[in-house]
């Protein structure tokens, strides 16, 4: 006989944990399931598996839309026919175009403010190129000779830190914790809200190549929209040193994928510490905490497991505690230098 789910999840409670698990119930100190996939079932799609649009209509309107813009002619056209049969364009409503014509507003003035500030660069350039002349025809030869002797050094040196920052840099590439910046979101980000992730990629780079203890990162699902804006934002991005791939991290860590955990402030299991064997997810979505749960149906769905990092033991915050991705990875980092969660936590959130 099949049990209801409230039965089945009765029963797992009921279940012993495995010793000397990271992961722990707050009531019972239990691993959470590893391979639970949900039955048929009992399978219910929530907002990761339906279709979506990121300004907050559902699939039901993206489906119509398509409906509006397909209409194939039943002798099968090349689509001129399926242009005139469509019916009239469906007028954009009050709000929309009032925030149209904002963006469009602030594109322009985008656009002009990075014209004013290149003719400043640029002005800045000639006086500074000036005074170096005067500065250096007003030297005697021995003073000329000693200073380009000291500009030399200064170059050396600097070069010299540039390889250093860059051999760190891949070195992290063979750190023993794994971390994952999940990017397959950006069907349900705004535009605006996509350029914010990608800043955050950026800070997170930035970070990592500093931390006192690396991490191995992976940035994955950059694809899309969001793989666009990420390319064009992060500066070279695609020789950054972690590993990138355009495909889901299901695909591409599928043989280790007994050791992911996924990071999310809704699930029920508590973190103890960061394990090495295990690769810790980021979901990396800026919603502005719009979406309820959609790291953990995430993570249900596909049949991983989940935990939340210990904030409420550890810190007296109000509210939800949501978090920026690059805050989670320097939490990650601070965790992994000290071995203390208040005093890791309490470095990096006010």
């Amino acid at each position: 006989t099949r049990c209801s789910p409230i039965a089945r999840e009765r029963q797992r409670r009921s279940s012993p944990a495995p010793h000397g698990s990271l992961i722990h119930r707050d009531s019972d100190f239990r691993m959470p399931p590893t391979d639970v996939i949900p039955e048929a079932a009992d399978f219910k799609p929530t907002l990761w598996t339906v279709a979506t649009v990121s300004d907050g209509g559902g699939a039901a309107k993206l489906e119509e839309a398509e409906d509006a813009g397909d209409g194939d002619d039943a002798e099968g056209g090349d689509g001129g026919a399926a242009a005139e049969n469509a019916g009239p364009a469906v007028p954009l409503s009050k709000n929309a175009q009032k925030r149209a014509a904002k963006f469009e507003v602030w594109e322009q003035r985008k656009v002009a403010k990075k014209a004013q500030e290149k003719e400043q660069k640029a002005a800045k350039g000639e006086e500074v190129r000036a005074a170096h002349k005067l500065k250096m025809d007003a030297m005697t030869a021995e003073e000329r000779a000693t200073y380009e002797e000291e500009r030399a050094g200064v170059r050396a040196q600097r070069m010299q830190n540039g390889e250093e920052a860059k051999a760190k840099k891949k070195a992290a590439l063979s750190a023993s914790q794994g971390v994952i910046l999940d990017l397959e979101f950006g069907h349900l980000m705004q535009e605006k809200e996509m350029r914010s992730m990608a800043k955050q990629l950026t800070f997170c780079y930035s970070a990592n190549s500093k931390a006192q203890v690396p991490v191995r990162m992976y940035l994955t699902g950059l694809v899309g929209q969001m793989g666009e804006i990420a390319r064009k934002a992060c500066s070279g991005i695609d020789n950054w040193a972690v590993v990138s791939s355009d495909a889901s991290y299901i695909e591409t860590l599928a043989e280790r994928k007994k050791h992911l955990v996924y990071l999310t402030a809704d699930s029920e299991h508590e973190l103890r510490d960061f394990d090495a064997e295990d690769i810790y997810i980021i979901g990396g979505i800026v919603d502005r905490n719009r979406y309820k749960n959609l790291t953990l149906d995430k993570a249900n769905e596909q049949g991983i497991r989940h935990a939340r990092l210990p904030i409420q033991n550890h810190l007296k915050m109000t509210g939800t505690h949501i978090l920026t991705v690059n805050q989670t990875l320097d939490i990650i980092h601070a965790q992994l230098e000290l071995r203390d969660w208040e005093k890791a936590l309490g470095r990096v959130v006010p």
